[in-house]
């Protein structure tokens, strides 16, 4: 396996960014065990950049 096609991960805030929420807003998700999957690194939050955009497509509603 390689890691060529692997983007970094982003930090808290960076997610946070993408999202248009808060830090605090994702802390609070993963306590809650909801919001976009993340990766553990020792006990820092890591999010996988596409794992994040794929968890924003499946919550897209089409009205009309």
């Amino acid at each position: 396996m390689t890691t060529d096609a692997v983007e970094p991960l982003w930090n808290s805030r960076e997610a946070a960014e993408f999202l248009n929420v808060s830090p605090a807003t994702l802390s609070r998700w993963r306590s809650q065990q909801e919001g976009p999957p993340f990766v553990q690194v020792g006990a820092v939050a890591r999010y996988n950049p596409p794992t994040v955009r794929a968890w924003v497509l499946e919550r897209e509603v089409e009205h009309g």
